[in-house]
C-alpha cells in the first residue's frame, strides 16, 4: 500500500512538473534604438504596459498618418486627431491590452541603423510594422502596408549607463489591400484610435 501511494505521489509531482508555467523571457534592456523597438513589440505582444513605460519618454509624442487626421474610426464617434500625448498613447494602448481578443505587432529591427557614439538623437525612418489586433475570435484589423518613423534620444541612468527611448512614432501605414477573412484594413493609427 506504501508503495502505491508513493507511485501516486510520485506521479502527481511529475503531472505538476509538465504543467509548471515558464517565466518569461527577460526583456532586452534599452541599450540601442532597436532594442527599444524590439521592446515595443514585446510591450503588445505581450500586454506589458511597464515594459512599454519603461522605453517611452514622458515627452513621447504619436502622429497619426495625415490620410486619417480628421477621421473617425470604425464604429466610433472619436475624431482622429493630429497627434497623441504620452498619456493618451498610453490610454489606448492600454486599454486594448485590457479589451483586445488578442494582439500581434511585429517591427522588423534589421534598417533601424546605429547611432554614432557621441549621438543624443536618432531617427530611424521607413521602417516596416505588422500590426493585427482581434476585436474577438472572428474579428479583427490589420495594419500591414507602409512604414513608420520613429525619433530616439539618449539618456543616462543614475549607475551611469546609456540607455535609449522613444520620443517620437510618426504612422505612415495605408489601409491593407490583403483579404483576410473577418479582418478588415485599417491603419496603425486607426486601430490604434479603436481604443481611445
Amino acid at each position: 500500500m506504501k508503495r502505491m501511494v508513493s507511485l501516486a505521489a510520485a506521479l502527481a509531482l511529475l503531472g505538476l512538473a509538465c504543467f509548471k508555467e515558464e517565466p518569461p523571457p527577460p526583456k532586452p534592456e534599452p541599450t540601442s534604438p532597436a532594442v527599444v523597438l524590439t521592446d515595443v513589440a514585446i510591450s503588445f505582444n505581450q500586454r506589458n504596459a511597464e515594459l512599454l513605460e519603461l522605453v517611452l519618454s514622458t515627452d513621447f509624442v504619436f502622429y497619426f498618418d495625415p490620410r486619417d487626421v480628421g477621421k473617425t474610426p470604425p464604429g466610433k464617434h472619436y475624431i482622429i486627431p493630429e497627434s497623441w500625448s504620452y498619456n493618451e498613447f498610453r490610454e489606448a494602448v492600454n486599454n486594448m491590452y485590457n479589451q483586445a481578443y488578442s494582439i500581434s505587432l511585429s517591427i522588423p529591427t534589421e534598417r533601424v541603423g546605429t547611432p554614432g557614439e557621441n549621438e543624443t538623437e536618432y531617427k530611424a525612418e521607413n521602417i516596416s510594422i505588422s500590426l493585427l489586433v482581434m476585436i474577438d475570435s472572428l474579428n479583427g484589423f490589420i495594419a500591414d502596408q507602409g512604414y513608420c518613423n520613429f525619433e530616439f534620444e539618449r539618456y543616462e541612468s543614475a549607475a551611469g549607463k546609456k540607455y535609449w527611448r522613444l520620443t517620437g512614432w510618426w504612422d505612415r501605414t495605408s489601409e491593407s489591400f490583403d483579404e483576410y477573412p473577418g479582418v478588415g484594413p485599417a491603419s496603425l493609427g486607426k486601430v490604434l484610435a479603436l481604443f481611445r
